[in-house]
């Protein structure tokens, strides 16, 4: 018997989607909950992943396929594809999950289950102590998690490699002993053979101790996850395509819960798909800490994250004006690249939106207007001099996105005339022609 396996992840009843590799750990977790399925009324389901990088690949797939005819268990596999990626790694789990996912759905399983052990959990977290990684990270090898709303347990997490290695020895199980294994080429390999002897000599518990510190990790991650989303519930707001956070209601936050409340919304910006350094974390802080009222940093080549006043936006956002320019000649409406509106119109009442009153004598005296977004160098004539549009805008707190999209009016002239909401113009004349602006999409 493995006396440490975890029974408490697995119900009465459950339906299983069992990773088999055909190496050692898998085939006794395999056979493990082959002998106890009777007794719990368990259905199981085998999944082999060929990742076709070994020559010797074909074996496994071979031993794991004669092993569940044996048992008389269903097995279904897949091979990928032997290609060039610039991480394998990444692409052979997204790819494995999923196809583990896939047969769940098929199957109906409710949970499915790998075959992480002891060794493997602290391994995981001496390799991110190593290279860094944030404190949700140094929980390490979790019990259980989700993948696409799927329960993952891993019930020999708390079974050490040498249990293992009994287990198999007691009852004649055979597996494939992978060959790379062996080799010093991957990072964790390094550890297992260099870095897990030396600590053992040195305390001979030392995986219970390691254990210890990841079940302090998930205790205190579990408070911070908890004060993080009750933060992101009441103050998380999307508008279009990006989420907005206010700053001020940042600041209050203890440190450490900052931390995650920030990649968080990273993580739902990029639909968890940006690996975050510290040092994207620390960059962001300084966002929230800098004096400047607006200022913008790119985490990625998808996603930038910008203080605009009070407000930390986590999105997309190009500085690049999507110029515009409409010559208008008589009362019409003007469909901007936003999907905003300009209406000239002598009867406003039947719209909604910020209006000008333009005061006039004689239409010939005022047409034809110009529509269009700002400029470098627009300014304005006032009685004291000229003010410079970009000055305004600021001093009037318009948002960096914003400002590129405002519609400017000039007249013939090409004097401006009014800026919704940030200036106007006072016109004199007995007739009244009406400017109105309804804004568009804030985020287009």
């Amino acid at each position: 018997m493995l006396k440490n396996f975890n029974m408490n992840l697995i119900k009465e009843n459950d339906s299983l989607i069992v990773a088999v590799s055909g190496g050692i750990d898998s085939m006794v977790l395999l056979d493990y909950l082959n002998k106890i399925k009777k007794s719990l009324n368990l259905t199981l389901t085998v999944c082999h992943v060929d990742h076709k990088k070994r020559v010797d690949s074909a074996d496994d797939l071979k031993l794991v396929v004669k092993t569940c005819d044996s048992l008389d268990i269903k097995c279904y596999t897949k091979e990928l594809k032997n290609e060039d990626y610039d991480n394998f790694h990444d692409y052979a789990h997204v790819e494995r999950y999923d196809f583990f996912v896939e047969i769940a759905e098929k199957v109906k399983a409710n949970k499915i289950v790998l075959a992480h052990n002891k060794n493997d959990h602290a391994e995981t977290i001496l390799m991110r102590l190593t290279r860094g990684s944030s404190f949700e990270g140094y929980r390490g090898i979790l019990q259980k998690s989700y993948y696409k709303d799927f329960q993952i347990i891993r019930p020999l997490i708390t079974v050490s490699r040498s249990e293992i290695r009994e287990y198999q020895k007691e009852n004649n199980i055979v597996f494939n002993e992978d060959s790379s294994n062996k080799e010093n080429n991957y990072t964790r390999n390094r550890f297992r053979h260099n870095l897990l002897p030396l600590l053992e000599n040195e305390n001979p518990k030392y995986l219970d101790k390691i254990t210890q510190f990841s079940n302090y990790q998930v205790k205190a991650y579990a408070l911070i996850e908890k004060l993080s989303n009750e933060f992101l519930n009441h103050n998380l707001i999307k508008k279009e395509n990006n989420y907005h956070l206010n700053i001020t209601s940042l600041k209050s936050l203890d440190e450490i819960v900052l931390i995650d409340v920030i990649k968080r919304a990273i993580n739902l910006k990029t639909n968890n798909t940006l690996e975050l350094t510290y040092q994207n974390i620390d960059d962001v802080m300084g966002l929230i800490n800098n004096d400047k009222p607006q200022i913008q940093i790119d985490l990625d080549k998808n996603l930038s994250v910008y203080k605009s006043y009070d407000d930390l936006i986590f999105g997309a956002l190009s500085t690049e004006k999507n110029q515009y320019k409409f010559i208008v000649s008589d009362p019409q409406e003007i469909k901007l690249p936003d999907n905003g509106l300009v209406i000239i119109t002598k009867k406003p009442n039947n719209y909604l939106g910020i209006i000008y009153k333009l005061c006039y004598n004689n239409l010939d005296l005022i047409f034809p207007l110009t529509i269009r977004n700002r400029q470098n160098g627009d300014k304005i004539n006032t009685k004291i001099g000229t003010k410079k549009v970009k000055d305004i805008l600021i001093n009037k707190k318009v948002p960096m996105e914003t400002r590129n999209k405002i519609p400017l009016v000039l007249n013939k002239h090409n004097e401006i005339i009014w800026i919704p909401s940030v200036y106007k113009k006072k016109t004199n004349g007995s007739e009244i022609i009406y400017i109105i602006y309804q804004e568009g999409n804030k985020n287009a």
